[in-house]
């Protein structure tokens, strides 16, 4: 009786795994992070535009709007943190400046490899979307937190596509804030 409750609590396992695997494969969402330290809790912030875009400003409004429901405290004219934001429709432009990967200051090293598409004809460009986003200390001007996501449907609309990326970046950003205890 126990063998046979052991099989099937390992085969629920397996299952629910699997389930989660496919689900994963499924999403064509794409997310790499580079956290450089602690963030705050309910740190004030404010944006800033690689590109003055209707995107962009999209993007900058959906971000807004989700870290203020989630304790952080808009404030323009602050010191706090600065949300510096790319968004590029077609997912091929650079967002070097967005990501501060000149600055030859910071010698940690993220890199991020997606093998999934082994096989893939090389002659097509892959089209997408890409939000880029580096938050870094107003009056240091240290970079604390940079992340990229990418949503590779060929369709992808840009401003349908936003809030979703957005929460996902917010979802991660979480995992470097620093309790108030």
């Amino acid at each position: 009786m126990r063998l046979g409750l052991g099989v099937a609590a390992i085969l629920t396992l397996m299952a629910t795994a699997a389930i989660g695997t496919a689900a994963r494969a499924d999403d064509p969402m794409r997310l790499a992070v580079v956290s450089y330290g602690k963030i705050p809790a309910g740190s004030s912030f404010e944006t800033e535009l690689f590109q003055n875009t209707e995107i962009s400003n999209h993007v900058a409004s959906t971000l807004k709007d989700t870290l203020t429901a989630r304790g952080f405290h808009y404030d323009p004219d602050g010191r706090g943190l600065v949300f510096a934001i790319n968004a590029d429709p077609t997912g091929r432009g650079e967002s070097d400046q967005a990501l501060g990967i000149t600055d030859q200051s910071n010698g940690q090293v993220h890199i991020t490899i997606d093998t999934s598409n082994a096989g893939k004809n090389t002659d097509t460009v892959e089209r997408g979307y890409r939000i880029t986003l580096g938050v870094y200390e107003r009056q240091s001007g240290r970079f604390v937190w940079r992340a990229e996501i990418n949503d590779l449907k060929p369709d992808a609309d840009p401003m349908a596509a936003t809030k979703p990326m957005v929460e996902k970046l917010v979802t991660a950003l979480e995992k470097s804030i620093k309790s108030t205890d």
